[in-house]
């Protein structure tokens, strides 16, 4: 028992050695593949010749097969009756002799090249035109054709057995096979060649992309591909690569008019503030006047550097899609009243009128859709003379919460109207200034309703109106 149990941990000590190797082995081919990979890192004209080459070399392979295996199955097949033939007319010759003629048995064999035995009827060989042949001994394919056949001569009966050997098929085979490599190895230097030749030329629409695009830089987004000459694949590929370039240059060019805005819109408060602050280094230490006139400015113009940089920063996280909502589901009609009455107590110089027809369950964000409604109904405020009206509405309409906010103000002009919620856009640059307008609240209005699902339109008329129409899609 010991013995065994011994013998037996040898085994699992010998196999488990075993595994180990071949397993070290595999990861030696696995790591040798993955070196082969990385040094043989052909282009992809070469791999597209290749892969056709190797493709029309198997088909070839396939068709030079069935030739030669179809050939060779009919000169079998016809050297086969030829054989029976021949040995039906040598029993009849036989049969009607009554005798054997040896010598003619072996004229036979020599004008037809074959071979003749004939067999008594105890399987005993009596004669042969040739030397005997051991069929079982012979591979398959380089079998002869056998015939065998029987016959009675002088009240005894004889087995004749005909033996073909297939030289000039051989030869024929032959020459049909090599003459077939020979072409199938032509065929395919000449597909390496002008399959080579092709492969450049159907991808030097790609060669001339890659230069192209190589000399595209932050200072020539302008340059676009050629999509001339290109009817294919290639072409729709090119197309969508400048619609991407075209989308990034009007990135590149909103990226930098943004900061061009940016940094004007902010150059006029900080100018403000710096003559302020000369003025009051000058005369506010003693003149109360001027360091009262100084203080209210530098407040104001903090505040609007505050509003702005604020506006910025918003807009800056939406870009970059880091802006949250937290959507909840809340009152629209109870927001709007809400927003009215701040409203009104900030301004007392306009008249507020609010229509609500219907209350409505809906799910947003609601810090920005009361920012929402506040942007309108200053903007309203601004430019709207003193007395003038300002109208709030809500309704449904089908699955949707129609909010309108209509005043009597000064209008957009039509030419102004495509353009207004575009980042800091102004009409009339003099009058926007005068109102303390920075073009920015419109576009941070358009976010919020577009990442509600929502729609807006305005409707205006120079020194009737503006009136805008939010279209938010009900909870319920």
């Amino acid at each position: 028992m010991n013995k065994l149990q011994r013998t037996l941990t040898i085994i699992k000590k010998i196999f488990s050695l075993i595994f180990q190797m071949i397993k070290l082995l595999f990861k030696g081919i696995g790591y040798g593949f993955k070196r082969i990979k990385k040094l043989f890192h052909f282009s992809i004209t070469f791999k597209i010749t290749v892969v056709y080459a190797f493709i029309f070399s198997l088909l070839l392979f396939f068709i030079s097969a069935s030739v030669l295996g179809i050939s060779s199955y009919f000169l079998r097949q016809q050297a086969n009756r030829e054989l029976e033939r021949r040995l039906e007319n040598i029993l009849q010759i036989l049969e009607n002799q009554g005798t054997f003629y040896e010598k003619d048995l072996q004229k036979i064999g020599e004008r037809e090249d074959i071979s003749i035995i004939v067999f008594d009827n105890k399987g005993k060989q009596t004669f042969s035109t040739g030397e005997t042949i051991m069929l079982e001994n012979m591979a398959f394919f380089s079998r002869p054709l056998v015939a065998n056949g029987s016959v009675i001569v002088a009240n005894e009966e004889y087995l004749i057995r005909m033996i073909k050997y297939l030289k000039t098929e051989d030869m024929y085979m032959k020459v049909l096979f090599i003459t077939l490599f020979i072409m199938q190895g032509i065929a395919i230097l000449i597909t390496l060649v002008f399959g080579s030749k092709a492969s450049r030329r159907m991808l030097k629409p790609i060669e001339k992309m890659t230069k192209t695009v190589k000399h595209i830089s932050i200072h020539q987004l302008d340059t676009r591909l050629d999509v001339g000459d290109s009817q294919d694949e290639l072409k729709d590929l090119a197309e969508t690569f400048n619609e991407m370039l075209d989308r990034i240059e009007a990135s590149y060019q909103q990226q930098n008019q943004f900061v061009s805005d940016a940094s004007h819109e902010l150059r006029t408060p900080i100018s403000v503030l710096q003559g302020y602050a000369n003025l009051l280094d000058r005369w506010g230490k003693e003149d109360k006047e001027v360091l009262q006139e100084s203080i209210e400015a530098i407040k104001s113009e903090s505040e609007n550097m505050k509003d702005l940089i604020e506006k910025l920063l918003f807009l800056a996280r939406t870009d970059k899609n880091l802006q949250a909502l937290e959507k909840v589901e809340f009152q629209i009609k109870a927001l709007i009243l809400e927003v009215v009455k701040d409203a009104k107590l900030i301004d007392a110089k306009h008249a507020f009128q609010l229509d609500v027809k219907e209350d409505c369950v809906f799910f947003g964000d609601r810090k920005s859709i009361k920012q929402l409604l506040r942007i309108l109904i200053d903007n309203s405020i601004k430019f709207t003379p003193e007395g003038g009206r300002i109208f709030i509405r809500q309704r449904r309409w089908k699955k949707f919460i129609v909010i309108e906010v209509e005043d009597t103000g000064i209008g957009i002009a039509k030419e102004d109207l495509p353009h207004i919620f575009e980042r800091f856009y102004c009409g009339d640059k003099s009058r926007t200034r005068s109102h303390g307008g920075q073009g920015l609240g419109l576009s941070i209005a358009k976010w919020i309703v577009d990442s509600h699902d929502g729609k807006i339109q305005v409707k205006s008329s120079l020194g009737v109106g503006t009136k805008f129409v939010i279209m938010l899609p009900c909870a319920g």
